[in-house]
C-alpha cells in the first residue's frame, strides 16, 4: 500500500485540492483520519546525519508523541535509528529530527507513526565522504501555488539519480488570492485566500496549503532538500529592515519577518542551528563544496531606483553583510586549500551584470543594485585564484547561462559561471528583454530562455560540470513530462560554457 501511495503521488493523473489540509481525510489503509496529510520530508544531509520532517494534524492543541524510524530498506525491516519526538501547538505540531549516527553516501528510508497511523515512507541520502565519482543536484525555485501545478516537483520525484534538491527560495508566495495569480480556475486557492500573509498564523496556513500538494509531497518523500529562503517567504523585495510589499498599516516589519522565519523553520526540513541564519555549507567528499547564502535578511541594504545611482555605486553598499561575506571568503579559501574539485554557491538573485539601453543597472533588486558587494566577491575569486566556481541562482523566472567577470564590458578575465534555474510554476517574465540587443551587447550572457517553467540539473565530475535545463510550457494541467531542452559543459580550470548535446 505504501508503494502504491507513492506511485499515486507522482502519477500524471494526480489532482491537487485547493488547500484541503484542514479537512479530515480517510486513508486507504484504514478508517482512521490521516494525521500525516502534509507528507514527509528530509533535508540538510551531512555525511553522518540528516533531518527528517513531518507534521501531525490533530483536533486539539495538546502534545502528541510521534515515533520515528530510519532504516536501510524501504520496508523498514532493517532499522538503524528510532525514537520519539513530542510535538505541540507551539511548533504548529511539526516534527523535525536531526538523525545522527548514519553512514556517509548511503540511501536511507524513514517513517513516522502517531495516533495509531503510519506516515508515508520517505527516502533520503547522506553526503558521500570518499571515492566520489560524481555529484548530481536538482536546482529549483519559485513555486507559486495559484499560478499553476507543481509539475516540476512531480518530474523530479520520478528521478533516482539525484544526490539532493537545492531550493533557492520562493518556496511559497505571501500574496492573497488574485494578488499574484488567481487560483480559482485551477482550484488552487492558497490559504488564507482573502488576505496577504502577515502573521504567524497566516504563514503557517500558507505553508500547510503548499504542503498539501501531492507533487510537492512526492519530491520531498524522494529526495533530501537543501533550501534557503528568498523574498516571498516573507514579502516581495525583502531587505534587512523592510520590504516593498510591506506597508505601515501591516504593523512592524520585524514582527512580520520573525513570524515568517519561524513558520519557514517549522515547515521546512532544515537544521536549526540559528533561526536568523541560513548561510551554511555542504561537502560532497572531495568533489564539491556547496555554499548556501542569504541575500535577503542578513545584510542587504535597501533597494534603490536609478535616481540614486551614486548611492548604488558606493563602496559601502552591502548585499551579504560583513559577517556573512567574510564567512563566504573563509569557506572558499578553505575549499581551495582542501583540494575540493568544485565550489557551488547557492543564492537568490542574478549576479550577472546587465545594463539597460541607457547603460544603467537593469534591475536593482539583483546584484546590479549592489555592484561594490559583487566586486568584492568576484575580486576575492580573482585575487586568491579560486577557480571552478559555479553560482546557482533563482528568483528570475527564466533560464540563464552566463560567465561572470568583474567587468564583462571591459574584457576583464572570466572568473566563474552562473546558472539560473527557471520557476517551478511562477509566471515567465511578462515583458522579457530585447534578446537580440541583450546578446549583442552582453557577450557574457551565453543563453537565455524566457518562455518556460522547469528545473536545472547540474552534474559535477573530476573533469567537468554539465548543466541541463528541463522545461515545460504547461503548468495549467497536472503532468510530469518535463524534458531536457538545453545543456552546457564547464571544463575544470576554465570559467566558460560550451554547448553540450543532450543525453539520449
Amino acid at each position: 500500500m505504501r508503494r502504491r501511495r507513492f506511485l499515486e503521488l507522482v502519477g500524471t493523473a494526480t489532482a491537487t485540492s485547493a488547500c484541503a489540509h484542514d479537512r479530515p481525510r480517510e486513508r486507504s489503509t484504514g478508517p482512521a483520519p490521516d494525521p500525516f496529510r502534509h507528507g514527509v520530508a528530509s533535508g540538510d544531509p551531512l555525511g553522518d546525519r540528516v533531518v527528517v520532517w513531518t507534521r501531525v494534524t490533530v483536533d486539539h492543541g495538546g502534545d502528541v508523541d510521534v515515533e520515528w524510524t530510519v532504516a536501510e530498506d524501504a520496508d523498514l525491516a532493517r532499522p538503524v535509528r528510532h525514537g520519539t519526538f513530542t510535538t505541540s501547538a507551539a511548533r504548529d505540531h511539526t516534527v523535525k529530527v536531526d538523525v545522527p549516527g548514519l553512514e556517509p553516501g548511503r540511501v536511507y528510508h524513514y517513517r513516522f507513526a502517531a495516533l495509531g497511523v503510519d506516515s508515508p515512507t520517505g527516502r533520503t541520502r547522506t553526503l558521500p565522504a570518499t571515492n566520489v565519482q560524481h555529484v548530481q543536484l536538482g536546482v529549483v525555485s519559485c513555486s507559486n501555488y495559484p499560478r499553476g501545478h507543481f509539475n516540476v516537483y512531480g518530474a523530479l520525484a520520478k528521478r533516482d539519480d539525484l544526490d539532493a534538491i537545492v531550493h533557492l527560495g520562493d518556496y511559497i508566495y505571501e500574496y492573497a488570492n488574485e494578488g499574484y495569480g488567481d487560483g480559482t480556475p485551477l482550484g488552487r486557492i492558497a490559504a488564507p485566500a482573502d488576505r496577504e500573509c502577515t502573521t504567524l498564523a497566516d504563514y503557517r496556513a500558507r505553508h500547510a496549503c503548499y504542503k498539501g500538494d501531492a507533487q510537492l509531497q512526492a519530491v520531498h518523500a524522494r529526495h533530501p532538500f537543501i533550501a534557503i529562503w528568498d523574498d516571498h517567504e516573507i514579502a516581495n523585495n525583502t531587505w534587512v529592515a523592510g520590504a516593498q510589499n510591506h506597508q505601515v498599516e501591516e504593523g512592524a516589519f520585524r514582527v512580520r519577518r520573525n513570524a515568517a522565519v519561524q513558520a519557514w523553520h517549522e515547515w521546512l526540513p532544515v537544521r536549526e542551528a540559528s533561526e536568523s541564519r541560513i548561510n551554511r555549507s555542504f561537502r560532497f567528499g572531495d568533489m564539491l563544496d556547496l555554499v548556501m547564502l542569504d541575500t535577503r535578511l542578513v545584510g542587504r541594504d535597501r533597494q534603490l531606483g536609478h535616481e540614486h545611482l551614486d548611492v548604488i555605486r558606493s563602496a559601502g553598499r552591502s548585499m551579504l553583510g560583513p559577517e556573512q561575506e567574510q564567512w563566504l571568503f573563509d569557506g572558499l579559501r578553505a575549499s581551495k586549500d582542501a583540494g575540493i574539485a568544485w565550489r557551488a554557491i547557492g543564492q537568490q538573485v542574478l549576479m550577472t551584470q546587465l545594463r539597460d539601453a541607457d547603460g544603467r543597472p537593469a534591475n536593482t533588486d539583483m546584484w546590479d543594485g549592489y555592484p561594490a558587494a559583487r566586486d568584492r566577491v568576484l575580486g576575492f575569486l580573482e585575487e586568491h585564484a579560486i577557480r571552478d566556481v559555479v553560482v546557482f541562482t533563482g528568483d528570475i523566472h527564466s533560464s540563464w547561462a552566463t560567465v561572470l567577470h568583474r567587468d564583462p564590458f571591459a574584457g576583464s578575465p572570466a572568473l566563474a559561471v552562473e546558472l539560473a534555474t527557471p520557476a517551478v510554476s511562477s509566471p515567465v517574465p511578462a515583458e522579457p528583454p530585447d534578446l537580440p540587443r541583450l546578446h549583442a551587447t552582453h557577450a557574457h550572457v551565453r543563453w537565455v530562455d524566457m518562455l518556460h517553467q522547469g528545473y536545472l540539473v547540474v552534474r559535477f565530475d573530476p573533469t567537468e560540470a554539465v548543466a541541463t535545463w528541463h522545461h515545460t510550457a504547461d503548468v495549467l494541467t497536472p503532468h510530469t513530462d518535463v524534458p531536457a531542452t538545453k545543456a552546457f559543459a564547464i571544463a575544470r580550470g576554465i570559467a566558460d560554457l560550451r554547448d553540450r548535446p543532450l543525453s539520449t
